[in-house]
């Protein structure tokens, strides 16, 4: 089940979602009414189920068509393997930053790095490496560029 944590500053709401995107979220009541532009935090969501993202889109959808310009950052793998997945799943929305996979070569093991989308479309998608936050050994993208960038072309 996912939790939202809301702060209002004027006209601009941030939600920060915590936990399972499931068939139980109710946007509408978690979230309440929303005019101007709201802010998804979406860092924090391991999962999102079929029922889950039913919900999401029908949610965002009446946003989007009462005129609210939607935000997401911090996009989770997850989340970004539904934007990939589903073409409207953000419902006009814009993404503006995303975890990314990353593999160690040295310890082998598994982190994410946050990533502007300007800034990877910039790179032409050719992620840099980064440095291992266990072994400080290289870390290399650990995914199919053309499959979870894809969305960015679109």
């Amino acid at each position: 089940m996912v939790n939202i944590i809301k702060e209002q500053k004027g006209n601009s709401i941030t939600v920060r979602m915590v936990g399972s995107v499931e068939e139980s979220v109710e946007f509408e009541q978690l979230i309440g009414p929303v005019t101007g532009e709201l802010v998804v935090n979406c860092k924090e969501i391991p999962r999102i189920n079929s029922v889950g993202v039913k919900g999401w889109i029908k949610y965002f959808q009446v946003l989007q068509q009462k005129g609210v310009k939607l935000k997401f950052v911090e996009c989770s793998t997850a989340i970004v393997e539904q934007i990939n997945l589903i073409s409207n799943f953000v419902c006009g929305g814009t993404v503006e930053s995303i975890y990314v996979p990353f593999s160690c070569m040295g310890c082998k093991g598994e982190f994410i790095g946050l990533f502007k989308t300007d800034d990877l479309r910039k790179l032409k998608f050719q992620v840099p490496e980064l440095k291992c936050s266990k072994c400080g050994g290289k870390a290399v993208f650990d995914d199919i560029p053309e499959e979870y960038f894809g969305f960015l072309e679109r």
